[in-house]
């Protein structure tokens, strides 16, 4: 499969991300890469493991409704999003990243929990709906 790079603008720089995926025994693992452009091989990593349906494919590249925790709003949420990708490059810039120094998060989904977004239903083996 080839990888499909795409650019964004954030504070007045650009970015280059890349979403990569492999299925393993019914789980889904998500990386999404981002890196400043020019600079592709120093990047800002988040890894998500969710269940995969079969048909359908994992919820965060096919887009699912997403409840905020506090304020019971449900949003839609895809990783394709470039809205969504710009919430992640803030947060990686708020958590250590530079753009010239290279760094993982290993637990999207933990991430989304702390955005505010009910998560607990995306994890492998919940029971889906």
């Amino acid at each position: 499969m080839k990888k499909n790079t795409r650019e964004i603008n954030v504070r007045d720089k650009k970015y280059v991300y890349f979403i990569n995926q492999k299925y393993h025994q019914g789980a889904c693992e998500i990386t999404l890469s981002i890196s400043l452009k020019g600079l592709k091989n120093i990047t800002c990593s988040f890894h998500f493991c969710t269940w995969d349906d079969p048909i359908s494919g994992s919820p965060l590249l096919v887009g699912v409704h997403l409840k905020k925790i506090i304020s019971g709003d449900i949003e839609g949420f895809n990783l394709h999003y470039p809205g969504i990708v710009k919430q992640f490059v803030l947060y990686g810039l708020e958590n250590g990243w530079n753009g010239s120094n290279r760094i993982e998060f290993n637990d999207g989904l933990e991430i989304l929990s702390n955005m505010g977004y009910d998560v607990l239903w995306l994890k492998p083996g919940h029971i889906q709906h």
